[in-house]
């Protein structure tokens, strides 16, 4: 199952598929590094009013700021198959939302059309 997750995350485009390594390489080191700064105030007896907002919940902020990436990009590429700054470069540079939304659809339908090919 890890093997077909992977395989899955590595067929993703370039910033999509960095954006989950970066979310699965630094979330879990962030959240642990959380965890043992509350059990350190805890163990040593901080009073937490003493412990600068900032300075405490910086991790916490981080995660949330990669979490929202995370689903703006997976929600980018789920409609247009690109990444969310790709497609607004592609906007940018001339492209029509039109054309972006029908390649996507184009892309989508491939994709059901091979899976269903390799059902049958």
């Amino acid at each position: 199952m890890v093997s077909k997750v992977w395989s899955s995350i590595k067929e993703l485009p370039g910033e999509v598929y960095f954006f989950v390594l970066i979310g699965l390489g630094l979330v879990p080191a962030l959240a642990l590094y959380f965890v043992a700064t509350l059990v350190y105030v805890s163990l040593n007896n901080i009073d937490i009013s003493q412990v600068s907002d900032f300075a405490f919940l910086w991790p916490v902020m981080v995660i949330s700021f990669l979490t929202i990436f995370f689903v703006v990009q997976l929600g980018a590429y789920h409609k247009f198959r690109t990444g969310f700054f790709l497609a607004w470069l592609e906007v940018v540079m001339g492209t029509p939302v039109e054309e972006l939304y029908e390649r996507g659809r184009q892309a989508r339908l491939e994709q059901h059309f091979q899976k269903n090919n390799k059902k049958g």
